[in-house]
């Protein structure tokens, strides 16, 4: 008989095991709109994602439009200075910020020499044009417009990290990584030391130098060696010189040692640029500079050329006024002929 019944139960169209019944009432509805809300943001989410990363794209493409090997087969690359085909720009130059445009910014590259000094027209321009996940620096020179390094962001590292490569092909590829230093970097900006961040630079993995920042004082710039042969030897060095630059940009001046061959001397001005577009924003009553410094042991002479002004007024006021002696007898002679009218 059991059987007979189980045989019966297969054979009919009810379910073996009994389902739930559907919730309903208010609860039901909320839960089902949240379901359902959650699987459109998911989706819209989605979409945003695969958008962005598909206009990041573009904008890489669009800002090293040029920055191909093909084109720069024989290049002579102009402005590069000393050993152009290894470094690519002067080995001391300044760093000087140019207004604004729609489609990025930009620092121009001035050949300087050990005064410090402007020693000749711009020979270059790094650019920063935005994009929707990380913004993307290209170097072109003056004389040709030709883009020939780039550098950008490496996602998914532990802290800052940038990779630098020309556009030859040519020449090692540099990684700018901040890697471990992270978490001892961020304690020494929040104590507010002196030397706060500290990066690696690495030359085809190999690590060769590392780059220092000074954020409390002058801002600044200091690359070390790390090999035997140059351990603690310091490389190269940058330093924010100016906040008035042609009244009110901001200029560096970047520094390489002549001995120094391990590292192209773009790559110390490609670091520069990321702390000199980080400072930028910054107010720049809490940013130091070396003019900054200068201006307040050397007072400008307006303050005395007034002072001198005033006293020359003072003088003037309080000298009595000469009357010519010829005046003085035409004066004498119109009184005489006519007498006042005491009437």
């Amino acid at each position: 008989e059991f059987c007979v019944r189980i045989l019966f139960k297969m054979a009919s169209t009810e379910p073996l095991i009994p389902q739930e019944q559907e919730e309903t009432g208010c609860y039901a509805n909320l839960k089902k709109c949240l379901r359902s809300t959650v699987k459109a943001l998911l989706l819209v989410l989605l979409i945003v994602f695969v958008l962005a990363w598909i206009a990041q794209f573009a904008c890489f493409y669009w800002a090293t439009l040029g920055c191909s090997a093909s084109k720069l087969q024989g290049y002579t690359y102009p402005g590069g200075g000393k050993n152009a085909s290894f470094n690519l720009m002067p080995a001391i130059h300044l760093l000087a910020e140019r207004p604004p445009l729609w489609y990025g910014s930009a620092f121009e590259v001035i050949p300087s020499n050990e005064a410090s000094t402007v020693a000749g027209a711009p020979v270059g321009t790094w650019w920063q044009n935005p994009g929707p996940i990380f913004p993307i620096y290209t170097y072109e020179d003056v004389a040709n417009s030709q883009t020939t390094v780039y550098m950008r962001r490496k996602l998914l590292r532990l802290g800052q990290s940038h990779v630098i490569q020309r556009c030859d092909g040519k020449g090692p590829v540099v990684h700018f990584s901040e890697g471990w230093n992270f978490f001892s970097n961020r304690l020494r900006k929040w104590l507010k030391m002196n030397q706060a961040m500290s990066y690696k630079i690495y030359v085809d993995d190999t690590l060769v130098a590392v780059a220092e920042e000074t954020q409390q004082g002058f801002q600044s710039i200091t690359f070390r060696g790390v090999q035997e042969e140059n351990k603690g030897r310091e490389l190269a060095s940058s330093v924010l010189q100016s906040r008035h630059f042609h009244g009110k940009y901001d200029v560096w001046l970047v520094q390489n040692k002549q001995e120094d061959v391990m590292l192209p001397d773009y790559v110390s001005s490609a670091t520069t640029l990321l702390y000199a577009f980080y400072t930028l924003h910054q107010d720049k009553r809490d940013v130091a500079s070396v003019a900054k410094d200068q201006e307040k042991a050397h007072p400008p002479n307006f303050l005395a050329a007034a002072e001198v002004e005033k006293k020359n007024v003072s003088e003037h006021i309080a000298a009595p006024l000469e009357i010519p002696v010829e005046a003085e007898v035409k004066v004498a002679e119109v009184e005489t002929a006519q007498p006042p009218n005491l009437v």
